[in-house]
């Protein structure tokens, strides 16, 4: 079977980019299976192992190879920047979308923007909910609109055209059957894998001691840093640990979205010594970071449906993971990570538990190893492309 995947690849900063590069890399290992990979125009895919492996294309060059493919794979998510260039062919030349995110509604309306096309964004909204008014854009571009994609997720037509759909967990997928019962929907969970070209992890003593975090009890969060991450009671909660075990350190490793004035709380809490912002690193030293750690925290809410796949990483390093208790995350069991409510009381709790955990490593410990051990029975990389494989062909017969 020969699959053209358009995916966006690195150095795109997305985590879809890391998660395709991994997931093709075991797709191709699988005997029979060949993929090329179509990406948008404007820059060169910068890891040595995808380029050797793969044919790369651009997205122009598909219609002239359409015909060597027994199906396409499209990797969706809600951000037009890295997704807007395969909007047309989802339905133009129908496959199984992979979608990240349950909500595709601002990749939309910001593909039509750009395209100076309204009237395609319109007939999408006629389409799925039988509106059609330009006060929905208005709002959710002003800033004012996470409970208008919630209700108008805009993914009905794209689910409708496409041949299957793959998400990563049971809620996106009682979401989209909500909306489109007659569609094939599978949930495969993400896969666990270190980057393509990554080097063997050190031990995690050694990997501090690069650092210069010997001794440190060591907390983390990663990602895109936007206000849903409530990075404020995540460092309220440190400044508290901190107080009490002054040799702490928290790396956020990542990049601070535009207007959130992050730097300035942490200036205003006295954390400038003990917080670390490393920016955009490229997936290896991405997973670095991670690896030294002691706790990682991800909190995320509201959510818009998709599975985050940084604590699954952080699991799968065996890093303790404080998560919040979300419906994409229903599938992690309390124990394998620790769950707290995304409620008034978090940075209270979150405070209680970074305490707890400097002061008993042991347990701390204990965590980070349940969690291993479950990504690896439930998230093994190679199962994982197996399935997709499997649903690929289930949808092509």
């Amino acid at each position: 079977m020969r699959i053209a995947f358009f995916t966006p690849l690195s150095p795109i900063q997305s985590a879809i980019s890391d998660y395709s590069e991994g997931l093709a890399l075991a797709m191709s290992n699988i005997a029979g299976i060949e993929i090329d990979l179509f990406i948008d125009e404007g820059y060169q895919p910068d890891n040595p192992v995808i380029a050797e492996r793969f044919q790369i294309y651009t997205y122009r060059q598909f219609e002239q190879r359409v015909g060597d493919y027994d199906a396409t794979l499209y990797a969706l998510g809600d951000h037009s920047a890295y997704h807007g260039y395969m909007l047309d062919f989802v339905h133009n030349y129908p496959g199984v979308v992979i979608l990240h995110d349950v909500t595709l509604h601002r990749c939309i309306l910001q593909a039509a923007l750009n395209r100076r096309n309204l009237r395609a964004y319109l007939d999408d909204l006629e389409y799925a909910y039988a509106v059609r008014d330009l006060r929905l854009a208005g709002q959710i571009q002003a800033g004012f609109g996470h409970h208008l994609i919630l209700e108008y997720p805009l993914f009905e037509r794209i689910v409708d055209n496409s041949r299957g759909v793959i998400v990563h967990n049971h809620h996106a997928r009682s979401r989209i059957l909500s909306k489109c019962p007659n569609a094939s929907v599978q949930c495969i969970f993400s896969p666990f894998f270190l980057p393509p070209g990554m080097p063997a992890l050190a031990s995690r003593a050694q990997q501090r001691a690069q650092m210069g975090l010997e001794d440190y009890f060591v907390v983390g969060s990663f990602g895109l840093f936007v206000a849903d991450k409530h990075l404020e009671d995540c460092l309220s909660a440190f400044a508290h640990v901190a107080h009490k075990h002054p040799r702490s350190k928290y790396i956020l490793g990542g990049q601070v979205m535009e207007g959130y004035d992050l730097v300035g709380q942490i200036k205003k809490m006295g954390l400038e010594d003990q917080v670390i912002i490393t920016g955009w690193l490229p997936p290896p030293q991405f997973v670095q970071r991670m690896y030294a750690l002691d706790v990682g925290i991800h909190l995320r809410y509201p959510h818009v449906g998709g599975t985050p796949y940084t604590p699954l990483r952080l699991m799968g390093l065996g890093v303790c993971t404080i998560v919040s208790d979300i419906e994409p995350l229903a599938e992690l069991p309390q124990g394998a990570c620790i769950k707290i409510a995304p409620d008034r009381y978090q940075a209270d709790t979150l405070a209680a538990l970074l305490e707890y955990l400097a002061e008993h490593p042991d347990f701390c410990r204990q965590i980070g190893d349940n969690g291993r051990q479950f990504i690896a029975r439930h998230h093994n990389v190679d199962q994982i492309a197996q399935q997709y494989v499997d649903f690929i062909q289930s949808v092509l017969s």
